[in-house]
């Protein structure tokens, strides 16, 4: 097998990730989205995916990034990608995505901050996460550039030390949301070590570990969601690494080949950047028309998932949307 190359169904399973977020955004939180009570069965299920989502997609990041992983003397070439990839698309999405969010009627414009500033320092909608993955991928290629994490042992102490931050390190403010990067710094170099190391990590033990985690922490956030045990197991818990690394792993390994999937996963950027304009679309008009959940819940869904995937086509037609619109040269 090529070194460049991963023995995994990786597109299959972004398709996944992206069908989970689309439909965790159509449900929304408490004031947004569908609106639902909390102990509905769509709050019920999107919930249940809550400690596997975002981890899964910062997993696949680090998977891949280790096939090509930055060097020293190619690191300006290496965050002048990251800015075209990251940083462009999110200062024209987010902005668009605000000017609507505070127009439009029934958008939930009271939760986008009074200042649009803000949007572009903080923690502001989905884009956050691509504030948390370009501060990610500079740290992990300023490890890499100065090999500090080529091997087993150094590269085991850097994960241990990023299970820990992840669980300890918290500020106020969350300036270009270094929370959630700390959250997921631990999945993403976790997926480097799966493709760094995959000659060195025994298959069965590999599953093994991995599968025992998932249901591990499953079991306890699943009695936590049902009220068995009273405690909320938040993003940088213990049972959220559990959840995360262990169900990213067996995924992995478990995702098969699939038409339909891998269709989703090939619009995975351009779905997450812009799926929240057609799934609040969708949801308005289907609520003013007074069609009832399940047919709300479908079609946001099957539009926050088509709607990008056509505004990636017509995006190519120019190289300045390809940049704006979805990051590509």
């Amino acid at each position: 097998m090529r070194r460049d190359t991963l023995p995994y169904h990786v597109v299959e399973l972004r398709g996944l990730a992206c069908i989970l977020l689309v439909a965790y955004h159509v449900v929304g939180v408490p004031g947004t989205g569908m609106q639902v009570e909390d102990g509905s069965l769509y709050r019920y299920a999107t919930s249940s995916f809550e400690l596997i989502r975002m981890p899964l997609f910062t997993f696949l990041s680090g998977l891949v990034y280790a096939l090509r992983p930055a060097a020293g003397g190619a690191l300006p070439s290496f965050f002048a990608k990251k800015l075209r990839r990251l940083g462009f698309p999110f200062l024209v999405v987010s902005t668009l995505f605000y000017l609507v969010q505070t127009h439009a009627p029934g958008a939930n414009g009271s939760f986008a901050p009074n200042a649009m500033w803000e949007i572009y320092v903080y923690s502001y909608a989905h884009f956050w996460y691509l504030q948390s993955l370009f501060l990610i991928f500079a740290f992990v290629a300023l490890l890499d550039a100065a090999r500090l994490i080529d091997r087993p042992v150094p590269f085991a102490a850097a994960l241990g030390l990023a299970m820990i931050g992840c669980q300890t390190i918290h500020t106020e403010s969350n300036p270009f949301s270094i929370n959630e990067t700390f959250v997921l710094l631990p999945h993403f170099l976790l997926g480097v070590a799966v493709t760094r190391f995959r000659d060195r990590l025994p298959r069965r033990a590999l599953l093994g570990t991995a599968g025992g985690a998932l249901l591990l922490g499953l079991a306890l956030h699943q009695a936590s969601l049902l009220g068995a045990i009273h405690h909320y197991f938040g993003w940088n818990s213990a049972v959220a690494l559990l959840c995360g690394m262990g169900g990213a792993v067996t995924l992995l390994h478990a995702m098969p080949s699939s038409a339909v999937f891998r269709t989703v996963g090939k619009s995975s950027y351009a779905i997450y950047l812009h799926h929240a304009f057609f799934t609040a679309g969708a949801r308005v008009l289907l609520h003013k028309l007074g069609y009832g959940d399940a047919a709300v819940f479908g079609v946001a869904l099957l539009a926050g998932l088509a709607g990008p995937m056509m505004l990636e086509a017509a995006a190519q037609l120019r190289p300045w949307t390809r940049v704006a619109l979805v990051g590509k040269a």
